[in-house]
């Protein structure tokens, strides 16, 4: 049903899914603060994503190593960026929240760099215009429903358990924190706010 060819198979699957999301959403929030249920709704997102990026990985493999890509190609690994963008800021957004919004973990040096793959996949996108693939990526409803039953047992585990995860990313922060140390110049002048 949710494969039908067209226009109203693409109709059936988002009113089907919306509908589903929807209902699930409401039902759940009904018993859960609002924190938690953008927790929950950020680890169903990255869920999503994975399989997208699951899907797409062999396809965006090989267009990257054909010596003379088509424009499919371009889509392709315009897609599988994009998506791994999005994974990457989703989980990134859900530790945060879990980490108890660390100010830091805010500005860290590595969030530009997650974002500066979705522009790349812009940039694939912009450049495969015009172009048409019916075969990719190749459906996968058993990783899709894989990736979304963990995600609903990772919701659970995280919800029922609410884990203190700020001292393992504050471990991380040397890693991921401010690479360029901003506000420090070489030589040992200060350039921020005098001591007080």
């Amino acid at each position: 049903m949710v494969y039908n060819e067209g226009p109203t198979g693409i109709r059936q699957l988002l009113y089907l899914t919306a509908f589903v999301l929807f209902i699930g959403y409401q039902c759940v929030n009904i018993f859960v603060p609002n924190a938690d249920m953008i927790v929950a709704t950020r680890i169903l997102a990255a869920a999503f994503y994975s399989v997208v990026v699951y899907a797409y990985l062999g396809d965006a493999w090989a267009a990257v190593r054909r010596p003379v890509p088509t424009k499919a190609d371009f889509l392709i690994v315009g897609i599988w960026l994009s998506f791994l963008s999005h994974l990457m800021q989703t989980v990134y957004a859900a530790i945060y929240r879990l980490a108890d919004a660390p100010q830091w973990l805010l500005n860290a040096e590595i969030v530009p760099v997650i974002v500066l793959l979705s522009m790349l996949g812009a940039v694939c996108h912009v450049a495969a215009t015009g172009s048409v693939n019916g075969e990719v990526p190749r459906r996968s409803r058993i990783a899709l429903g894989i990736g979304v039953g963990a995600a609903v047992l990772i919701v659970g585990a995280v919800v029922a358990t609410r884990p203190d995860i700020g001292p393992a990313v504050e471990r991380a922060r040397p890693w991921i924190g401010d690479w360029w140390r901003t506000g420090f110049v070489p030589g040992g002048i200060p350039t921020g706010p005098p001591p007080a």
